[in-house]
């Protein structure tokens, strides 16, 4: 459950690259959270475009916005987020997709609580 301490990670790291065509990763945690810090790197020589993210108990992408609206959570280059979201836990699979306008990014996901 969500608290006011800092972030505190309850399982791996796991790494997703988003390009103009969704890319979907299953994920879990050491432990029940539905919490998940993301992190957009932009790596050397980066296209500097932001990365859309959408966490999801059921294998669905994400998508970049149009004039009817997309599910997807914009994340800048070098910006992190803490979200809530669906929980996850050893045996509970989560879905993380990812995906660009134009270019590629990449985001760091970590399940956990806090802020």
């Amino acid at each position: 459950m969500a608290n006011n301490t800092a972030f505190q990670p309850m399982g791996k790291t796991y790494q997703i690259t988003g390009n103009v065509s969704a890319n979907t990763i299953s994920i879990t945690a050491d432990s029940p959270v539905n919490q998940y810090l993301v992190v957009s790197h932009e790596k050397t020589n980066g296209t500097g475009v932001p990365i859309y993210v959408r966490i999801s108990a059921t294998n669905v992408n994400a998508a970049t916005p149009t004039g009817n609206g997309a599910y997807g959570i914009p994340i800048a280059p070098g910006m992190n987020r803490v979200f809530s979201g669906p929980q996850v836990s050893p045996n509970t699979t989560v879905y993380v997709s990812a995906i660009t306008e134009s270019g590629t990014a990449e985001v760091y996901v970590t399940p956990g609580e806090g802020l």
